[in-house]
């Protein structure tokens, strides 16, 4: 399994295969609410369920550290919408 690490500074979890990045980037609306932004996965890696890997653990961190969620990243929306009925309590709604 990937190995994802949540740098706080750039606010984005990201991991490395085949020595490529890619990243689900944040920003954070107050001190509780992440706006999760953009997840980025370069173009030979698609397919492999990064984008998910990292999602999930945006979202696991988020649940961890009792932040709430906003989905911008249609990545994000898409992937709760399908599967993420489990996070469903971290989305804010305004």
């Amino acid at each position: 399994m990937n190995r994802v690490t949540h740098d706080t500074n750039s606010r984005k979890f990201f991991l490395i295969e085949e020595d490529q990045e890619a990243s689900l980037s944040y920003s954070e609306i107050g001190s509780e609410i992440w706006n999760l932004t953009h997840t980025f996965v370069p173009a030979r890696l698609r397919g492999k369920g990064l984008a998910e890997v990292l999602t999930r653990a945006a979202l696991e961190t988020a649940k961890a550290e009792g932040k709430k969620i906003v989905p911008s990243c249609s990545y994000v929306e898409s992937f709760l919408k399908r599967k993420g009925k489990e996070y469903s309590d971290l989305v804010a709604h305004p």
